[in-house]
């Protein structure tokens, strides 16, 4: 579909006539008037039935008498008054004649305040009404775009509801303050506007905040306890340097300790001597 499909070159939807002139010199616009003042702006057609019944009586110096009557005998592209109330409002139709008693609309004009508009059709109202919606919501997401809160994983986008009554005795509390100060000045935090608009706290999850202390907590406990133990643990393993010296030391020997067993006394027995000469014996003996 091409650009001039949409909007013809004729497509005046867009533009309206006024002669200030003209009315000034024939009077405010009436039913028998309107016409011939329709007939100077552009939304006239030069070939409609109109003109051509016009230049027929032109030159014999006789107007119509009823024209609508002299309308039926032709067929073609004509145009008629069919609403009027003088001297602000009139509506002008161009039509199409199929036959003495059928007629097809083609467009609408109406004459308000002297002004000559074409009325839209049924594509233009919609296609305008659609922009015009599409650009309000367009300027809408911009907006909230702009001003959109910061998200947090505990409560995600917060949009702060301010009451309107309730920011204006807010800014007229901290006018009041300012001037106090002396009229010096500071740009506000985002928090400080917040609460001065009267803005609601956003609502927290505590039990989330709660769980991740007690993780923490848990966690650090965890970690001093492994560092308390780790001393303790180092003095328990082995030196591995002095295990290694002590077993390249020479190992001294157990000492046995021998005792030397006594032997064994044989005594030998007496001589036997002979009867008698037991004496003899033992002195020999003593000596």
């Amino acid at each position: 579909m091409e650009v001039s499909d949409l909007h013809p070159p004729d497509d005046y939807s867009h533009r309206f006539f006024i002669w200030h002139e003209w009315i000034q010199a024939n009077g405010p616009l009436t039913s028998e008037n309107v016409f011939e003042y329709f007939t100077t702006s552009m939304f006239y057609d030069k070939q409609s039935n109109n003109q051509v019944l016009r230049m027929q009586t032109m030159h014999t110096g006789t107007s119509v008498a009823n024209e609508a009557e002299e309308l039926k005998r032709f067929t073609g592209v004509e145009f008629a008054v069919v609403h009027a109330q003088p001297p602000f409002f009139f509506v002008i139709h161009k039509r199409e004649r199929l036959s003495p008693e059928e007629v097809k609309p083609l467009a609408a004009f109406f004459v308000m305040n002297n002004r000559i508009y074409q009325s839209p059709d049924l594509y233009t109202v919609l296609s305008n009404r659609l922009l015009t919606s599409l650009y309000s919501i367009q300027s809408t997401l911009d907006s909230l775009r702009t001003h959109r809160p910061d998200y947090t994983p505990r409560t995600g986008f917060v949009w702060p509801i301010v009451d309107p009554s309730v920011a204006e005795d807010a800014g007229k509390k901290q006018d009041t303050s300012t001037n106090e100060v002396g009229g010096m000045s500071q740009a506000p935090t985002k928090q400080d506007a917040t609460a001065s608009l009267g803005v609601p706290k956003r609502p927290q999850n505590n039990a989330l905040l709660m769980n991740a202390m007690h993780a923490t907590a848990a966690h650090s406990s965890a970690s001093l306890a492994s560092l308390a133990l780790a001393p303790t643990v180092e003095s328990l393993l082995p030196d591995p340097a002095a295990s290694s010296a002590s077993r390249m030391s020479a190992t001294p020997a157990p000492v046995v300790s021998r005792v030397a067993t006594p032997k064994p006394i044989h005594q030998e027995p007496p001589p036997k001597s002979a009867p008698g000469g037991g004496t003899m014996v033992m002195a020999s003996e003593n000596a």
